[in-house]
């Protein structure tokens, strides 16, 4: 059912989480809409909301006003952009940071200020992510759409060297239990590390397609497009595209930083070899989630600290307090310059992919601690998706669309249209004519709840310093 707030304070255009609703259809009026299929604006656009789902759209003009229920609560966004809700399809959603328990919550509402109304997310509590997405589902918790990965990851042995984070599989019948046991517990997305060979890579795909799930993960060893004919749905990061477009020094050279090495060697790419991976992504319908703008954690922690740090107060202070997120297996000094210098043109080759015919959907990898933040990382990467090339249109659809496509769920998710969930994003600017745009939210509405971002950012400062918590 539809979650709405006071009628009252709907009309006046005042939101904030937490307050009663009502059943009231919802009329949104005098918004641009921005179809993200065909690239095209649409100007005064009324959007009619019942139950969670888009009813009616035509323009905002009195000739239709016969349309609209005389019950229904008008939402003012004349001006304002209409794009779907955004994605994020690279969440670890861990339940504890540092031995803190963390305000599941207040962490999900922080998306939903950003304008991400659906995420793909792990967590190392997957029982506790899965009761959470029932609970958001059923509307017993505030939050985006939740899509459940498996985590830990899993991989061939030896694993991952210097630290145990994944679960270690020998051979094809314990990776597909592993497969089956992911997928009883709810598990909707299978995820695969590093290590890896055909045989196995080929088995977890294979059980997980049998049981209605898909494959996501990095293949770095495997490479890009081995995984893709073996019919892996997702590529993770850039890691794996690297493996066929490296020279063979370069390919099996070990460093300090483990297999974090490949994002510092994306300068020594290959163009005609990677563009022979992207042709078989293509033509395999493989998707990449490239996870560009995490990687400054390294390449420039500063200003990405100054670019984010606005919206720290939104984190609760325990977490705050205890610093931002780092990488602390490795030790990464002296890899700045290299790493910012590959990110850039990482950015340009997904942009060419794109161009080409594939497809991408977008991610940040964060977890619940700074200097990530819920949603502005969103908006972050698709900075860099149109520094690289890619035009505004591409990169929001990256962000929409794409991602609703890659997730299996584009006839529910993804545009604006009559018989979708009324996840909609309204900003002060045309995403068109400049990305920088998303940054400007101003109302949210996920699956008919309408929430007022500011109001919406209050909500959640005001669960911080009140030190409440939902664990």
């Amino acid at each position: 059912m539809r979650r709405i707030l006071l009628t009252i304070v709907v009309i006046l255009t005042s939101f904030s989480a937490g307050q009663a609703q009502t059943e009231a259809p919802i009329y949104l009026t005098g918004g641009h809409l921005v179809d993200v299929i065909r690239g095209e604006i649409y100007e005064d656009i009324g959007v009619l909301i019942e139950d969670d789902k888009i009813t009616g759209l035509f323009f905002d003009f009195p000739y239709n006003d016969n349309r609209i229920p005389e019950n229904a609560v008008r939402v003012d966004l004349k001006g304002k952009y209409l794009i779907p809700g955004m994605f994020d399809l690279h969440v670890h959603a861990n339940t504890k940071v540092r031995d803190i328990d963390v305000d599941m919550e207040r962490f999900f509402k922080m998306f939903l200020a950003g304008g991400v109304t659906s995420i793909r997310a792990m967590s190392d509590d997957t029982e506790s992510l899965i009761n959470m997405k029932l609970a958001i589902d059923t509307n017993k918790m505030e939050g985006p759409n939740l899509i459940v990965g498996s985590f830990p990851p899993f991989e061939q042995a030896p694993g991952f060297p210097k630290e145990e984070r994944t679960i270690i599989v020998n051979n094809t019948f314990e990776a597909r239990a592993l497969v089956r046991e992911h997928a009883y517990l709810g598990a909707e997305w299978i995820k695969f590390y590093n290590y890896g060979d055909a045989e196995i890579t080929e088995a977890v795909v294979d059980e997980a397609h049998l049981h209605g799930r898909k494959v996501f993960g990095h293949f770095a060893t495997l490479g890009a497009a081995e995984a893709s004919r073996l019919g892996v749905d997702s590529l993770e990061h850039t890691v794996g595209l690297l493996q066929s477009a490296l020279n063979y020094e370069d390919s099996i050279s070990l460093t300090h930083i483990g297999y974090y090495r490949l994002f510092v060697l994306w300068p020594l790419a290959n163009q005609e070899k990677l563009d022979e991976t992207f042709k078989t992504l293509i033509e395999n319908g493989t998707a990449v989630v490239p996870t560009i703008a995490i990687q400054n954690i390294v390449a420039d922690p500063k200003g990405l600290v100054q670019r984010s740090e606005h919206w720290f107060d939104l984190y609760q202070p325990e977490i705050l307090a205890m610093g931002e997120r780092g990488v602390p297996t490795y030790n990464f000094s002296g890899t700045e310059k290299q790493w910012k210098e590959s990110i850039l043109t990482q950015a340009r080759h997904i942009a060419r992919f794109v161009n080409m015919g594939g497809k991408v959907g977008i991610g940040s990898d964060l977890n619940p601690a700074p200097p990530l933040v819920p949603g502005l990382s969103i908006h972050q990467e698709l900075d860099y998706y149109v520094d690289g090339g890619m035009t505004p249109l591409q990169a929001l659809q990256a962000a929409t669309i794409n991602s609703a496509e890659i997730l299996g769920w584009e006839q529910r998710f993804g545009s604006i249209e009559v018989g979708k969930q009324a996840d909609i994003v309204a900003l002060d600017g045309n995403p068109l004519a400049d990305i920088k745009a998303v940054y400007a939210v101003d109302t949210v509405v996920k699956a008919g709840r309408v929430y007022k971002v500011e109001d919406l950012k209050n909500n959640i400062r005001n669960m911080i310093s009140a030190g409440t918590s939902r664990r």
